[in-house]
């Protein structure tokens, strides 16, 4: 009688485990300063272009006649155009600081409301609004609204590549989505908007290395590339967890070339003892 097959017993790889952001408490008073902030800069703004335009229209009125003053009348155009222009400044300045307070204050209501507004009224703020859009996400994701992280990040992303195939400015947007498919351990479709994250990180450094621009980002290079060295962390966990283990260690090598770019920083450490807990798992492959 033939012997009975043995079968070898192959415990269980460990996964890194995955926890929801923990949203910190909100504070009523903190929704109120930024709402205060919103006005004081809108208010103060208009008014301000109300005042050029009144004075320009004026030395404009007074300007022409039997015998015009052309060079005073070029002046007050230019005044009338430059006031327009900080009409519609002023409302994106107000947008942008409450959003900023909001996001650093943790005042999800406001942040809210203010990154909603900033979307319906696209056509008016120059620039574009995927900073809102950005915001707007990141803390969705905190408060575990998923799914609307998932649709409205993907409808965003999609419209963005409809108007400019070459966009590259959604990278946070992608990796909120991916992150939203990562906490319903959707991992296929984690993986997907991941790679999407991360395609658009490379496509903006390689834009901006092009035309030597990295070193004029607003508020600086390493917050971005911290960014992207998060969406390639993501991601070397996500295929991690779908066991492509050779896809997991490729994107973590990615993770350390890029955290070199960045100077020494709180946020530097966080990211490198978190991709340190990954690569405990990939020691031995």
């Amino acid at each position: 009688m033939a012997k009975s097959q043995q079968i070898k017993y192959v415990p269980k790889q460990p996964q890194p485990k995955v926890e929801a952001p923990v949203m910190p408490e909100l504070s009523d008073s903190k929704n109120k300063t930024c709402y205060q902030i919103f006005w004081g800069v809108l208010v103060g703004g208009e008014l301000l272009s109300l005042a050029m335009i009144y004075f320009g229209v004026r030395s404009l009125m007074e300007s022409t006649g039997p015998e015009p003053n052309w060079t005073a009348i070029v002046l007050a155009s230019v005044m009338i155009i430059f006031a327009l222009i900080t009409a519609v400044g002023s409302l994106r300045a107000a947008l942008v600081m409450a959003v900023m307070m909001a996001a650093r204050t943790y005042s999800y209501e406001a942040c809210g409301k203010f990154c909603e507004k900033a979307i319906s009224l696209r056509a008016f703020i120059p620039g574009g609004v995927a900073w809102a859009i950005q915001t707007l996400l990141e803390f969705k994701v905190q408060k575990g609204e998923f799914d609307e992280v998932i649709a409205v990040g993907t409808r965003e992303y999609e419209a963005a590549l409809a108007k400019n195939a070459k966009e590259y400015g959604y990278g946070s947007v992608c990796a909120c989505v991916g992150t939203a498919y990562s906490m319903r351990s959707e991992l296929h479709k984690a993986a997907e908007w991941l790679e999407k994250s991360t395609a658009q990180y490379k496509a903006m450094f390689a834009s901006l290395e092009k035309d030597k621009k990295v070193a004029k980002i607003p508020g600086g290079a390493d917050n971005v590339y911290l960014r992207y060295a998060e969406s390639l962390l993501g991601l070397s966990g996500t295929y991690l967890r779908l066991n492509d283990k050779r896809n997991a260690k490729e994107r973590l090598s990615s993770v350390y070339e890029i955290t070199k770019k960045v100077k020494d920083c709180p946020e530097k450490e966080v990211l490198l003892k978190r991709t340190q807990e990954i690569s405990k798992h990939l020691k031995h492959w």
